[in-house]
């Protein structure tokens, strides 16, 4: 959507197959041009100078999870051991990194997870929160069409499977928080 609405955005993806993957994609509709696509860890990337200078205004944080949202179609995640190995230390060094090194003041981070664990999710953005630096700029009624019922008190979006209405309802559990750069 972004790239639809002349944004230049870039990609950072550690996976080099997922990386070709992407980029693929981006030729098949024809947006290569306006994406850039960086094979490197998200923790350890930081933006070229001249992109400094003209501010990051957003980041889509889509961290590494234990996609147990996704269930309803690889039930094989749930059987998974709940060991989540670093995938916690990985979330949250991956959040500072973007709002300490990345984002600009004022800029906003959507931190997403296709993950049904709260330690993937809210815990990690009320860490984040705690810490300083960054305070939710939270989801309204009627910002996202049929996600009124899953915005949380906080104004986050907690999405269980099979409970949103109509075509919806087919959709994976995720977790999504918009923070601000104080």
């Amino acid at each position: 959507q972004l790239l639809s609405s002349n944004f230049h955005v870039t990609a950072i993806e550690a996976n080099k197959r997922r990386s070709r993957r992407l980029l693929e994609n981006l030729e098949r509709l024809q947006l290569e041009e306006k994406c850039e696509v960086v094979v490197s860890p998200g923790q350890e990337w930081i933006p070229e100078e001249s992109t400094r200078a003209n501010g990051i205004a957003g980041i889509l944080v889509d961290v590494p999870c234990s996609a147990t949202g996704t269930g309803n179609r690889r039930p094989d995640v749930l059987r998974k051991d709940q060991d989540l190995g670093n995938l916690l230390e990985t979330q949250e060094i991956l959040a500072k990194h973007c709002v300490d090194n990345i984002l600009e003041p004022g800029g906003i981070m959507v931190y997403a997870t296709c993950s049904l664990l709260p330690r993937e999710s809210e815990d990690q953005i009320h860490k984040l929160i705690k810490r300083g630096g960054v305070e939710t700029l939270p989801f309204t009624p009627g910002e996202i069409p049929g996600f009124d019922g899953a915005i949380d008190k906080n104004g986050w979006l907690r999405v269980l499977p099979g409970v949103l209405d109509g075509d919806l309802r087919q959709c994976d559990g995720f977790f999504v928080a918009r923070l601000i750069k104080l």
